[in-house]
Formats: C-alpha cells, sequence, structure tokens
C-alpha cells in the first residue's frame, strides 16, 4: 500500500528516534579499532571547506546526535553559538547528554520551521541529513531567511548522490528520501537566493557551499528640492 507523506513523515521521524542512542556507534565508530574516527580524513576535508570563524553563529540542521557539534564549537569559540536543531526529540535528548558547551541551543523543530530570527546566522550546515526533509523547497527557504545577506549553506555527505540514495532505498524507513540531482539542487538553491560556489559529487563526498545573495538596498530618498 502506497503510503501518504504524513506516514513517510512519521515512518522515517520514528527511525531516528528508535536510533538515536545507537547512531554513533552505527555509523562513526570504526569497527576494528574501536575508536570514533572512521571519517577522520572526511571531516577533516569536510572542515576545510567551510570558513567558520570565532564568533560565528552557526545553525547545524538536521544535527542528530551532534557528531560535528565538537569540530564547530573548536572553531567558533566560546565567543560564538551554535544551533543543534533536529525534529528526532530522542536525536535531539543524545546530543544534549553529548555536548555540554555554554554556547550550544539545543531545538527540536523541523528545519523548515526552524524558529530562529531572521539573518540571524551566518552559517547553516545540512551534514548527511538533506535527503530526510520532508518539504525541500521550504526547507532551503527557511535557510535562506535565518542567515545574514552574503552567509553560507554548506550540504554534505560522506559519499556520492547516487551512493547515498542507493543506501536509502535499502532501507524501508527511507527508502523516499533521495538526494536531488546536480541540475535540480542548483536550482532548488538559486530559486531561494543563493549562488552556489562550490559543488562536489564524487565516491565518498558530497558537498554544496552556496551563499546568500544580498537582497536590493533600499532606495533611498534625494535631496528636497
Amino acid at each position: 500500500m502506497k503510503m501518504t507523506p504524513q506516514e513517510i513523515y512519521e515512518n522515517r521521524k520514528r527511525f531516528f528516534n528508535d536510533h538515536a542512542d545507537q547512531w554513533i556507534d552505527m555509523w562513526y565508530k570504526d569497527a576494528k579499532t574501536g575508536r570514533y574516527d572512521k571519517h577522520a580524513r572526511d571531516f577533516e576535508r569536510l572542515f576545510s571547506l567551510l570558513p567558520l570563524k570565532p564568533g560565528d553563529h552557526i545553525l547545524d540542521a538536521g544535527c542528530g546526535t551532534g557528531v560535528l557539534a565538537p569540530f564547530i564549537t573548536e572553531r567558533i569559540t566560546d565567543r560564538g553559538m551554535l544551533y543543534e536543531l533536529d525534529y528526532a526529540e530522542q536525536m535531539i535528548a543524545v546530543n544534549r547528554q553529548l555536548h555540554k558547551d555554554g554556547n550550544i541551543r539545543f531545538i527540536v523543530s523541523d528545519a523548515e520551521n526552524a524558529p530562529l530570527d531572521d539573518a540571524s546566522c551566518d552559517v547553516v550546515v545540512c551534514f548527511s541529513c538533506f535527503p530526510h526533509f520532508q518539504d525541500k523547497d521550504k526547507t532551503v527557504k527557511a535557510m535562506a531567511r535565518v542567515l545574514k545577506p552574503n552567509g553560507l549553506l554548506a550540504v554534505s555527505h560522506f559519499d556520492s548522490s547516487e551512493g547515498i540514495n542507493k543506501h536509502h532505498g535499502n532501507c524501508h524507513a527511507v527508502m523516499h528520501d533521495h538526494l536531488p540531482d546536480e541540475a535540480t539542487m542548483r536550482a532548488l538553491l538559486e530559486k531561494a537566493g543563493f549562488a552556489v560556489r562550490e559543488f562536489v559529487d564524487e565516491p565518498g563526498f558530497y558537498f554544496i557551499l552556496a551563499a546568500k545573495k544580498p537582497g536590493p538596498k533600499p532606495l533611498q530618498a534625494g535631496p528636497l528640492k
């Protein structure tokens, strides 16, 4: 029987809540060594491409249990702010247990309804989550809303789009969740007011960096005559 969009949403959310406690072990632990450095080189590459700096305000959208949090807080220092946002309550609960920095705010919400002020963030990061957003058009527009002019949006996975889509196709809970092709992604971002700066889609690594275009400057009244 074909699932409704709401059933797909609830099924996906249940999957993430049910697996939150084991998430880091499932995907980031090296089975041979027991260390959590399975993707150390991938994280090094990702953050070499992300221009984070002290004082930045960062939205980690679809953050899960917060695998990016230590990398981000190290770079923004205690002068910055990190918003860890996920719609799966248990993911945020585990995230909160693991990360105690005073400059992290934990938010349970869909990314498309992120309860942040307009132009409040310097960078939005979507790591290993973009296919799971129910309404990608609304989500990208919401990210544009919370970004400052010239703010950056990064979308990344540690696999190609082809690899991610094949992987999701083998899991019932996320079988409907796919990364759009490059042309569709570019159109989606440009429609929301982004300029794509970098687009990498290769075996083992996927990365988009896009900048929010500044809006038109308000017209200024000329001198009275």
